[in-house]
């Protein structure tokens, strides 16, 4: 995984043990978050959800996002009050970070779960009804703006056939609002959980046809949202014909 995750450049030899704050060089510009207290909670544990968003052309901008998700959960409760070294693993949803805390891959805080399991965690034990319809809802909005601040950029430096997914990890506060955490270029397609066989082989499947299909004679001319062979994928923007799916303000 590390070799693609880093297009096979400055990869080096780590330990999978080492501690989690080992001193560590940063870069000397970057992206400051706030911290958010109140995320929603599953089972006293705090959460992250990894979607996909596909930039299938460039010129013309052509960007899906995929209908199916995972989650990702820490392997301690969560206490807004405990933000020491060693609490980290309350905080911190990454599941690689997760992974170096002792038994997390036996516990079931390690166990994937599906947008449609949470969906029916949150309306059985919650009384939450129909929370993916506002996520997904909240999801587009955010996936669309990405799109349009890449817009410009991609207009005039990239070249036609060009193509880009991104893994994308959110966050739900306790007011269901959705945040996004950070963009993933190279998203692990590691399939080491029964979720995430059930989502990743097929995706990558439809994401190819769609990228080869906006690029062929197929798709010359034609509207994604009625032609493409999309299933799990949904149309967030199609420059050649004008759509926007959602409005943003």
């Amino acid at each position: 995984e590390r070799p693609f995750r880093s297009r096979c450049k400055d990869v080096e030899v780590f330990d999978p043990k080492e501690p989690p704050l080992r001193e560590r060089d940063f870069a000397s510009r970057g992206v400051i978050q706030e911290y958010l207290v109140n995320p929603m909670l599953l089972e006293n544990r705090k959460f992250a959800i990894r979607i996909y968003l596909l930039i299938a052309r460039v010129k013309p901008l052509l960007c899906f996002h995929y209908n199916c998700g995972y989650i990702k959960r820490c392997g301690e409760h969560y206490d807004e009050n405990k933000f020491r070294r060693e609490d980290l693993f309350r905080h911190i949803t990454n599941q690689e970070f997760q992974k170096k805390q002792d038994e997390f891959t036996e516990s079931t805080a390690a166990e994937l779960m599906s947008i449609e399991a949470l969906d029916a965690y949150l309306r059985e034990n919650c009384g939450i009804p129909a929370f993916r319809l506002n996520f997904w809802q909240q999801v587009k909005s955010i996936c669309t703006e990405i799109c349009l601040g890449m817009k410009d950029i991609l207009h005039q430096l990239a070249k036609f056939g060009s193509f880009e997914v991104f893994g994308l990890d959110v966050i739900v506060d306790a007011d269901q609002t959705v945040y996004m955490l950070e963009a993933n270029r190279d998203p692990s397609w590691v399939c080491d959980t029964a979720v995430k066989k059930a989502i990743i082989p097929g995706m990558v499947r439809e994401m190819l046809e769609l990228v080869f299909w906006s690029h062929s004679d197929d798709g010359r001319g034609k509207e994604a949202m009625l032609c493409s062979p999309m299933r799990g994928f949904e149309v967030l923007i199609d420059d050649a014909f004008d759509f926007q799916a959602v409005d943003v303000e």
